[in-house]
């Protein structure tokens, strides 16, 4: 009998298991690029002037690296993970309870805008969670959309904030639609966006616990403003339309068996995102918080076409070597299957080790330091976490999400 070829292998069917297997490690896998691009925020190594940068030993590698390998692509990783988890979720209940899948899944969401509300206006402004929950209000009116559509809006949305930025910039429109100012007016007063960074600036450095509550409800409103300034919205819901085309096929086990589909992921993502990202590190990112330009404009069409294909080549590197080494890859799987629990763990974490009302550290010595603090995080993260899941079945946030949805009680332990 002839032993079958590797391409055979590589089509074979994938089991059930292995599926979520490879989901929870590719989540815990965007948690550690996500943290690793937040703990700029947190440490305010995003808010260090340029010229001051200039001083600092490795500040422009560690800048570049971060706009080349690290920016934009674990958010549209998790995004993807988000749409592809909608298609799966609501499949899963419509199976169980066909009657009230929509009740349940409505009430899934409003139950993560509630706990992104809380996280977002009280603890950090840097959540993502509030900008997903909407969203998937969204998903959800257009769930019986069929595949052809939903890869055609996505692509239209991922097009949307270049003629959207010249657009706004022609005709003069404030790029945060006046949000930035409204928070800087809350925090001091002032009416330009100096107020918004400095309201940032006393939330990291303020020892004051009751301030520090006050400031991040004063700038959460800036926040919002960001979403506009950086086109975030019509971007994570074109990735997220794309993870639920993805979800589908996934469940109709057409995804992670179909090679030729990852290859050319691959070489498309990085035939275009590679020369694109170089041109992107130039333009020094997406000039967020500053008055639309030329360079701002570049920036955007620099930023879709150098972010997204890097972005899914990632996941489907991932993917191929999932088939090779499981084994290391897996390292992941814990972090990523109680994934709300661990962000909201790595807003703990980073606010006690680096803001005023923690430990204070701030941001002390060269910035690879803070490649130091995300590996030890992430780390730390791995350990809790694979300790955890032999006692438990879901993460203690996954846990209380899963109740207030169902509306009962429900086991915990295995």
């Amino acid at each position: 009998m002839n032993k079958p070829s590797l391409a055979a292998n590589d089509a074979a069917p994938i089991s059930t298991s292995t599926r979520y297997d490879i989901l929870d490690a590719l989540r815990g896998f965007a948690l550690f690029g996500i943290f690793y691009a937040n703990v700029q925020f947190f440490s305010g190594w995003l808010f260090v002037d340029s010229e001051a940068k200039t001083s600092i030993a490795g500040a422009n590698i560690y800048d570049a690296f971060l706009l080349m390998i690290i920016d934009g692509r674990f958010y549209t990783i998790f995004s993807f993970l988000f749409g592809l988890g909608f298609a799966l979720q609501l499949s899963r209940l419509q199976t169980k309870v066909a009657a009230k899948a929509n009740l349940l899944y409505l009430r899934r969401l409003s139950i993560l805008l509630l706990i992104s509300l809380i996280h977002m206006c009280l603890f950090w402004i840097g959540d993502i969670l509030l900008l997903y929950a909407l969203l998937g209000f969204v998903l959800f009116f257009m769930r019986k959309c069929n595949d052809r559509s939903l890869l055609v809006i996505a692509a239209i949305l991922f097009v949307v904030p270049i003629p959207g930025y010249y657009l706004f910039w022609k005709l003069g429109i404030d790029p945060s639609l006046g949000l930035y100012q409204v928070s800087s007016y809350l925090v001091n007063g002032s009416d330009n966006i100096s107020g918004f960074f400095a309201g940032f600036y006393e939330t990291v450095h303020t020892t004051s616990i009751v301030r520090y509550f006050e400031l991040n409800l004063e700038i959460a409103i800036g926040r919002l403003g960001y979403y506009f300034d950086t086109w975030r919205i019509p971007k994570v819901l074109g990735i997220m339309l794309i993870g639920m085309w993805a979800g589908r096929q996934l469940i109709a086990g057409k995804l992670l068996e179909n090679t030729v589909l990852l290859k050319k992921t691959i070489l498309f993502g990085l035939i275009l995102g590679l020369p694109l990202t170089v041109i992107y590190a130039n333009l020094s990112g997406l000039n967020s918080f500053q008055a639309h330009s030329a360079d701002g404009f570049l920036s955007v069409i620099a930023y879709m076409l150098a972010v997204f294909p890097l972005a899914f080549a990632y996941i489907a590197i991932f993917t191929l070597l999932w088939r090779k080494y499981p084994s290391i890859l897996s390292v992941f799987t814990a972090p990523g299957r109680m994934a709300l629990s661990n962000y909201l763990l790595q807003t703990f974490l980073g606010i006690s080790i680096f803001y005023g009302i923690g430990f204070g550290i701030h941001l002390q010595g060269a910035p690879w330091s803070l490649v130091v603090v995300t590996i030890l995080v992430f780390t730390l993260q791995v350990v809790l976490s694979n300790m955890w899941l032999k006692v438990f079945m879901y993460g203690p946030s996954e846990w209380i999400w899963r109740m207030l949805t169902y509306g009962k009680r429900l086991p915990i332990k295995r």
